[in-house]
Order: C-alpha cells, then sequence, then structure tokens
C-alpha cells in the first residue's frame, strides 16, 4: 500500500506533551468574576496584518494550577489565515478573583507574539510566573481576558483556581500501568511515584503488592512496601530487585497499590494503584512481521512508516542498512511492548535503496510506563 507523507513529525516524540496538557484539562465550576473594564487595545503596528480576520480561542477555559508550579500556562489557538508579515500580539488581562497580582502571580506585560506564518491555528500560551509563599491562604482564583491587540472581537475568558500548596494533596504513581522483565540485565523494577501541593516536608508511603506467590517472590517476596519522598521532592523512583530464577512462568501481572501516607495524603483517583506485566525470559514469544508503508516526501526524500507488535514485558530492536542484507546493520530505534502497535517514521534520501529488519522479542531492559 502506498500513501504520500509532505510534513510526518516524529509523533512518538510529543506524548509528553500530549500528557502535560492533558493534566491542565479538567473542569471545575464556574469561579466568580468581577467587572473590570477591558482598556482598548488599539489597532497597533499590523505590518499588513489584518488582525480582524483572526479569532481567538481558548483550548482550556478552565486551569487548575497548584502554588509551587512554575507558572500558569494559559493555552489559546489564534485561528485563521495568514494575512500579513507581522506577528500576532496576543494580550493577557487580570480581570478579577480572590487572587492578587504582584503577590501571588506576576503577570508581566501578559504578552505573547504569535507568528504570522507557522504559528496559527496551533496550540500558543501566555506563561504567569506564578509566587510561592510559606502562607496557608487556601486556594484562590484569578480570571484572565485574552485578546488579539488590533480585533474588535471580544476577549475570551479563562478560569483559573490556584491550589495553595500548604495543604496537603494527593500521591499516586504516575503510570497505571507499566512493564518489566524478569531477565532485565539493570535486575530491578523502577516504580515512579508522585505527589501533589505541599512538598516542603518528607513523607513515607505505604503500598502493597498484590498477585500470585510466586510473581510477588520474583519482587523478592515482601507484599508490604515503602516509599519516601525527601523534602522539596514532588516525585520519587523506588527500585524494587528482581529476582531471576530459571522456572518457566510465562507473563504475569502485580497490582501495586498505595495504602497511606505518613503526612495524611489522599491517594490520587485513578492512580492510586498500578498494574506491572512481569515477563520471563525462560519465556520465548514469538515475533510479529514488521509491515512497511511505503509514501514519498519533498526535497528528493522518501519516507517510510513502520510498525509491529510487540509483547509487554518484552522488546525488539528495529535496524536498517543502506547497504544490502550483508550490512552494516544500524540500530534505528528499541521498541518496547506494548497493548499497541508501536509505529516509526524514517525517512532517507531518495537515491538509497534501504532495508529494514527486527530481531525477535528479547527481554525489557527497562520499567516501561505504559
Amino acid at each position: 500500500m502506498k500513501h504520500t507523507f509532505h510534513h510526518i513529525h516524529g509523533c512518538m516524540r510529543h506524548c509528553a506533551m500530549a500528557l502535560l496538557l492533558a493534566a491542565w484539562a479538567a473542569a471545575h465550576s464556574p469561579l466568580s468574576a468581577q467587572s473590570i473594564d477591558r482598556p482598548d487595545p488599539g489597532t497597533g503596528d499590523s505590518g499588513g496584518a489584518t488582525p480582524s480576520l483572526l479569532t481567538l480561542s481558548l483550548d482550556y477555559p478552565r486551569l487548575e494550577v497548584a502554588e509551587n508550579r512554575a507558572y500558569i500556562p494559559l493555552f489559546f489557538t489564534v485561528n485563521g489565515f495568514p494575512t500579513g508579515s507581522q506577528d500576532v500580539r496576543v494580550r493577557a488581562q487580570f480581570v478579577g478573583g480572590t487572587a492578587t497580582p504582584g503577590k501571588d502571580f506576576d503577570l508581566g506585560d501578559g504578552l505573547r507574539l504569535v507568528p504570522m506564518e507557522g504559528g496559527l491555528n496551533s496550540l500558543n500560551w501566555i506563561t504567569v510566573p506564578l509566587i510561592q509563599d510559606d502562607s496557608n491562604e487556601g486556594d484562590e482564583t484569578a480570571l484572565f481576558d485574552l485578546f488579539i491587540e488590533g480585533s474588535t472581537a471580544a476577549p475570551a475568558r479563562m478560569e483559573v483556581l490556584i491550589k495553595d500548596d500548604m495543604e496537603l494533596g494527593e500521591v499516586g504513581f504516575v503510570s497505571s500501568r507499566f512493564s518489566a522483565n524478569e531477565g532485565a540485565t539493570n535486575g530491578q523494577v523502577m516504580v515512579r511515584m508522585w505527589r501533589t501541593l505541599n512538598t516542603r516536608n518528607a513523607a513515607t508511603i505505604t503500598y502493597r503488592l498484590e498477585g500470585s506467590e510466586a510473581a510477588v517472590a520474583t519482587l523478592g517476596g515482601q507484599a508490604t512496601r515503602t516509599a519516601v519522598f525527601q523534602p522539596g521532592a514532588s516525585q520519587v523512583f523506588v527500585p524494587i530487585p528482581l529476582v531471576n530464577d530459571q522456572e518457566v512462568q510465562g507473563t504475569r501481572d502485580i497490582t501495586l497499590v498505595i495504602e497511606s501516607s505518613s503526612d495524611g495524603m489522599k491517594p490520587m483517583k485513578g492512580f492510586e494503584k498500578t498494574v506491572l506485566t512481569l515477563a520471563d525470559d525462560e519465556t520465548k514469544p514469538e515475533g510479529a512481521p514488521l509491515t512497511i508503508w511505503e509514501g514519498s516526501s519533498d526535497g528528493g526524500e522518501r519516507g517510510v512508516v513502520l510498525t509491529t507488535m510487540v509483547p509487554r514485558g518484552y522488546q525488539v530492536l528495529l535496524e536498517y542498512s543502506d547497504s544490502g542484507v550483508e550490512g552494516p546493520w544500524t540500530l534505528d530505534w528499541v521498541l518496547a511492548g506494548a497493548d499497541v502497535e508501536q509505529t516509526v517514521f524514517n525517512r532517507f534520501d531518495a537515491s538509497v535503496m534501504r532495508m529494514f529488519r527486527i530481531g525477535p522479542p528479547q527481554p525489557l531492559e527497562m520499567s516501561y510506563p505504559w
């Protein structure tokens, strides 16, 4: 099958950003607002641009952010088609709420320049630095109007709830599921937890392991464990040594469940437990075929999309050669196991006859949080 690819970027490399943006998307009840008039933005120097033909929309009209975070991201999108060469000037203005500018946050000029070419119809944000204090003022609200300078369109209002970081937050696992292999050369499973709001003090988290006796024995046999957050730390990495025996046991699931916190933090809903899929290095799964979708790219390059299935707890090496079957073969990607197909994009000069291959599944070398 053939498809044409014009501008394909490494979509897999944007997953982390996708997980970050999803964290801001939690909806909350509307916050009260003060009625404050917005100054006339004026027309400014548009450099041939026509701001009146552009519109502004909010990607997340309501945000919740802890006081100890670095800043409030006011996400927005400028919609329309390029109408000039100058940047689009988007400004944020504080219009109400219980928070105080200069005390709880520093709005500064509240300006973001969006490139007319390449910046429209995509995510942008205005950064509003937060000011952390050591007083317990409770949660506070902040209302911002975002508008395009030179446009007569009504501003878009964003509601922000600033959570006081003196309050106790929540604790949870970073992922609700992850994978490992008994035969990993580093000899351990790495578990990662994180906490919200007050991180000033140390905290000890007690969690338990649920699974078959043989499965728990692979993690040392102790059903109840602890993890310690150091003062100021919002996350902790907990290594659990693996016991690699010679028995053929197949793939097993072990559930890790948070029971309590020494400072009274509550388990985070949806992340209070995580399922570890632990594969066995004595079990050799069958490999899946590598599917290659050919296409064409601009600038005299070719592009291909490669997909394959990898079982949880294992990995496969994707290699390529530009010199035929004899090689040399170069490592292109390490594909970790998951419940969905793993996809990689590769582009190269059109004059090259590139070959690809994948090896058989081998023990996963890292604790894969997915």
